[in-house]
């Protein structure tokens, strides 16, 4: 699978971007929650990972911001979606399970 173009990474307000991320701190400065989840036992992400407040830090792909413009009423906040979930659709993992 390719790359989906939007992601945490991508995000104005992720915090303690080091990678490999050995100390599993990789969080997000908005919410104040961990997004250790998103990375494996390497310390490096596993899959792209957004919300609904989701900020381009200008790394994002266009088409993917656009995409994403087009579905964002839909979403719920408060809620860490990734792409390639079973059946095409987003994975959801809600906040208080960070």
């Amino acid at each position: 699978m390719g790359s989906v173009g939007l992601d945490c990474a991508f995000c104005k307000h992720q915090s303690n971007v080091e990678w490999p991320n050995l100390k599993r701190n990789y969080a997000c400065d908005l919410h104040g929650v961990s997004l250790a989840k998103e990375l494996g036992s390497n310390g490096y992400k596993e899959g792209e990972w957004f919300c609904s407040a989701f900020s381009d830090n200008g790394a994002a792909n266009p088409k993917a911001k656009k995409e994403f413009e087009s579905i964002l009423s839909e979403l719920t906040p408060k809620v860490l979606y990734g792409a390639y979930g079973s059946d095409n659709q987003l994975k959801e993992i809600p906040f208080v399970e960070l």
